[in-house]
């Protein structure tokens, strides 16, 4: 095993599949205790339970991250579980495809609150810990629709995904003081479950994508690795463009 990340604590929303699981099993892959969260609890549980069946050191727990009252509750949780948090991969979140002109305010509303004003505060509760610590990680999955607007996924999803850019600049400014780094990553096309099912999963990838393949979770869970590993010490407030070229 690749101790990159020995001795340190991730805590991956969103964990039980797709993208977050692959980070959750990326990260325990090079030596970090894994908090798999997820609202839904039997994904966050067979995910963990995997990754323990693999000699990895994981828990579950159940944390639907638009119960905003119970976030400071969540994260302490989280915290008992292995003492600290080092690592916060932020991957909870829903994607849309209603047309501009369709977009309602309870629709838009609801995108912001999954999207964006969770991850706020979920990150806010996390960022008090690792100041405490002196040492943090956070990574952010924000889109390719953040840098050119939505043209596969709606102008909500396009725009909570733009607002996490600047989310994770803000905490990069406040947290480099205290040896805490803040970075988003933006993938641009990746086959995981929720992207098979929009539209362009049924186009072929070699007409549009330079590299000729959509992505993987993988590929992003290596972009993770980076953010979340020492490796990218002076590295804050950036944001990772994973998408094969599309963005060119």
């Amino acid at each position: 095993m690749n101790r990159l990340l020995d001795g340190r604590v991730a805590m991956v929303t969103g964990g039980g599949r797709g993208i977050g699981e692959a980070s959750a099993r990326r990260l325990a892959e090079y030596g970090a205790k894994v908090i798999v969260a997820d609202m839904d609890a039997v994904s966050a549980h067979a995910a963990a339970e995997e990754l323990t069946a693999r000699g990895y050191d994981a828990r579950a727990l159940e944390f639907n991250v638009a119960e905003f009252e119970k976030i400071p509750v969540k994260v302490a949780e989280a915290k008992r579980l292995f003492g600290r948090i080092d690592i916060l991969v932020n991957v909870a979140g829903i994607a849309g495809t209603t047309p501009i002109e369709e977009i309602t305010l309870e629709s838009w509303d609801r995108m912001m609150d999954i999207d964006l004003k969770s991850m706020f505060f979920v990150t806010q509760a996390v960022f008090a810990i690792m100041k405490e610590q002196g040492y943090g990680k956070l990574v952010h999955m924000s889109s390719l629709a953040a840098l050119r607007g939505g043209r596969s996924s709606d102008a909500s999803y396009a725009c909570a995904k733009a607002g996490i850019l600047n989310l994770s600049k803000c905490f990069a400014l406040r947290g480099a003081s205290c040896h805490i780094t803040s970075n988003a990553i933006c993938p641009g096309n990746i086959l995981t479950p929720m992207g098979k099912t929009m539209s362009w999963s049924e186009v072929d990838p070699k007409t549009y994508i330079p590299m000729g393949r959509y992505g993987t979770a993988e590929d992003v869970a290596n972009a993770v690795l980076f953010y979340a590993s020492d490796l990218s010490d002076y590295v804050t407030g950036d944001a990772m463009n994973v998408n094969g070229g599309l963005y060119m």
